[in-house]
């Protein structure tokens, strides 16, 4: 007979006295507390201590007599042993008992028993969205500063997507803790393609209003020609500052003249220098010395700022429709899937 001391998964322990057969229970044993069957625990105690049990040195000396057995109980252990019976020895539980708890199925335990641990730090989707607004974000700044330093060039585009992208889902990861859902993915692809169409169409923008005579025009429909009859009318004054004859004469010679060829002032009747001195040359001193305001000068030609402002506007909503197709042009359809791709892909962990 051997001691066997088991504790059971609701945390209570006992003890029983029992003679393995083939080192193993020869009853089935159970939890005095919550009734779970431990007899597979008493078989692992009784195979760990007979493998570890030390045998008994050999001797050369004869065996000790047999014990003689009382008629009938037999002392084991300090105890009275009862006759032998099928019934099983009754446990005794040790110490004190732990607080009851409800007993668990089978299949309750083997759950528990394969649920993974989970991590301590807790993951968010908010805050992984944000990291992907950030990551774009800040993409976009990087794509539009080295292309507009160093310019289109072969596969520029595509290195390009493919950063936006690595940020944009690295952040939404980092921030995210590994929040790793399809919902976040997409949202983070979605804010890299933004990310490079914005970037290209602030770059074709620009380059479009770098144009000195897109500007030039701009600012004719805008302020009626105001601004360009002014500087004409103190180029006027200047190349004809006492208003002389022999001044006119030679303006307006020049103006007739082809580029390349002399000026022939000789040519100018006096008929034509009388009708610029009593009708262009005034209209030019007024505007050179400020006395044909801005307003005065647009009633005199007719011009209206509301349907100037009207035209702008609907050229301006146009060149922002042409301005994203070139845009998606050259950000190219194939770099901007290749960055979403990146970011989906770091963004939901690889899942």
């Amino acid at each position: 007979m051997m001691e066997v001391k088991v504790q059971c998964d609701c945390g209570q322990k006992y003890k029983f006295d029992v003679e393995p057969v083939n080192g193993r229970m020869p009853f089935t044993v159970a939890c005095p507390i919550c009734g779970a069957d431990g007899t597979a625990k008493a078989n692992a105690i009784l195979r760990e201590t007979i493998v570890y049990q030390i045998p008994a040195p050999t001797s050369p000396t004869p065996p000790p007599p047999p014990p003689v057995l009382e008629p009938t109980r037999v002392r084991i252990g300090g105890s009275a042993a009862a006759p032998a019976s099928s019934t099983p020895p009754p446990i005794s539980p040790l110490g004190t008992p732990a607080p009851l708890a409800r007993p668990m199925s089978p299949l309750a335990r083997q759950a528990t028993a394969g649920a993974p641990a989970k991590s301590d730090r807790k993951s968010s989707f908010p805050m992984g969205l944000l990291g992907a607004l950030i990551g774009a974000s800040a993409g976009a700044v990087i794509y539009f500063a080295i292309f507009k330093i160093t310019g289109p060039f072969f596969l520029l585009r595509y290195v390009l997507a493919l950063g936006v992208g690595g940020l944009t889902g690295w952040l939404a990861n980092l921030l995210g803790r590994g929040e790793g859902s399809k919902e976040l993915g997409g949202l983070a692809a979605l804010f890299t393609v933004i990310g490079i169409l914005a970037a290209q169409y602030i770059l074709t923008l620009q380059k479009w209003h770098s144009n000195e005579d897109l500007n030039n025009v701009n600012q004719v429909i805008q302020d009626g020609g105001y601004a360009a009859s002014v500087k004409q009318a103190k180029e006027v004054v200047k190349a004809i500052p006492t208003g002389a004859d022999a001044e006119i004469r030679m303006y307006i010679a020049k103006q007739q003249t082809e580029e390349g060829q002399p000026p022939k002032p000789e040519s100018i009747t006096n008929d034509e220098v009388k009708e610029f001195r009593n009708s262009e040359l005034t209209n030019y001193l007024d505007l050179a010395s400020g006395k044909l305001t801005k307003e005065a000068f647009w009633a005199k030609n007719g011009f209206d700022p509301k349907a100037a402002k009207k035209i702008l506007d609907t050229e301006e909503s146009a060149e922002s429709g042409l301005a994203i197709v070139v845009a998606i042009f050259k950000a190219g359809i194939i770099s901007m899937i290749v960055g979403a791709g990146v970011a989906f892909k770091l963004s939901t962990n690889a899942q």
